[in-house]
C-alpha cells in the first residue's frame, strides 16, 4: 500500500465522487487538505475484521470486497464495493472494532478521513449524512435479504438470484462482451471465482459447482477461469421467479 497527502488539484476529482456531491468548494478544499489517498494492489488487505477503526475510506477508483470470517475460518462475502462507495464508517459511528475484513479485488485507490475530520464533515454537510445513511440502510437490507434467502431458497436458487443481481449491475455499467457461443447477442461477463460465489451465498464450492454445471447444461451460462459469461439472463430470472412462487 502507498499513502500520500492530497493537494489543491485534487478538489476537482473529489467533486465527481457520488458520495461527496453537493459539498461546497470550501468544504472540498478542506477535505483535500485533511484527507489522505491510499493505493492498494489486487488482493491486498485494507484492514482486518477486529482491527480498531480510526478512519473511513471512500473508493475513488477500483473495487473491494467485504468479508466476514467465523472462528472456524469460514468466509462469507457480504458485498463488493466500487467507485464512489465508502467503507469503515461503522467503527467511527459506534466506536467498536471493524466488523469485517476489506480486501481489494483489483488495483484500488481510496480517500481516507480520520474520525475527527469525518465527524466534522458530517456535522457541516447534512446532505452527505443523508447519503451515507441511505447507503448504510441499503447494506442492512441486503444483509437481511441474505438471511431470508438462506432460510427459504436452495443453493441453486440462491446462486441464480445472486448471478441475476450481479448481471443487472453489470448491464447498468454497460459491460458486456461478444458471445462466442451464440449466433447473435452478447454475453454478460462476471469476473468472479466459484469460491467467491460460494462465500457470497453461504454455500460450499462443491454445491455451487454442481449448480453451475446444471445451468451450463441448460445453456444459461458458460464457465471460464475466474469468470463466467451469462448467455440467458431471462432463463436465470426464471429460476428465481419459480423459487418465489
Amino acid at each position: 500500500m502507498t499513502t500520500s497527502r492530497t493537494g489543491a488539484l485534487f478538489v476537482e476529482q473529489l467533486r465527481h465522487v457520488p458520495l461527496l456531491r453537493g459539498l461546497t468548494d470550501p468544504q472540498l478544499a478542506e477535505l483535500s487538505r485533511t484527507a489522505r489517498t491510499h493505493r492498494f494492489d489486487a488482493e491486498q488487505i485494507v484492514f482486518l475484521q477486529g482491527d480498531a477503526g480510526d478512519c473511513v475510506h471512500i473508493i475513488l477508483r477500483g473495487q473491494v470486497k467485504v468479508v466476514t470470517t467465523s472462528r472456524a475460518g469460514h468466509e462469507a462475502i457480504l458485498a463488493f464495493l466500487a467507485d464512489g462507495e465508502s467503507f469503515g464508517e461503522m467503527s467511527l459511528l459506534d466506536d467498536l472494532p471493524r466488523s469485517a475484513t476489506i480486501q481489494a479485488t483489483m488495483p484500488t485507490t481510496t480517500l481516507s478521513l480520520r474520525k475527527a475530520d469525518f465527524h466534522k464533515l458530517l456535522r457541516e454537510a447534512p446532505d452527505l449524512s443523508l447519503r451515507l445513511l441511505r447507503a448504510l440502510a441499503r447494506r442492512l437490507r441486503e444483509t437481511g435479504m441474505l438471511v431470508q434467502d438462506a432460510a427459504f431458497l436452495d443453493v441453486g436458487e440462491r446462486l441464480a438470484k445472486k448471478l441475476v443481481a450481479m448481471a443487472t449491475e453489470t448491464i447498468e455499467l454497460g459491460v458486456t462482451v461478444p458471445s462466442a457461443t451464440r449466433v447473435s447477442g452478447s454475453a454478460i461477463e462476471l469476473r468472479v471465482t466459484q469460491q467467491d460465489l460460494a462465500s457470497m451465498i453461504g454455500a460450499t464450492r462443491e454445491s455451487v459447482n454442481k449448480s453451475l454445471a446444471s445451468f451450463r447444461a441448460r445453456g444459461l451460462l458458460v464457465v471460464g477461469r475466474h469468470r463466467l459469461s451469462i448467455l440467458d439472463l431471462d432463463g436465470l430470472r426464471g429460476v428465481v421467479d419459480r423459487a418465489d412462487d
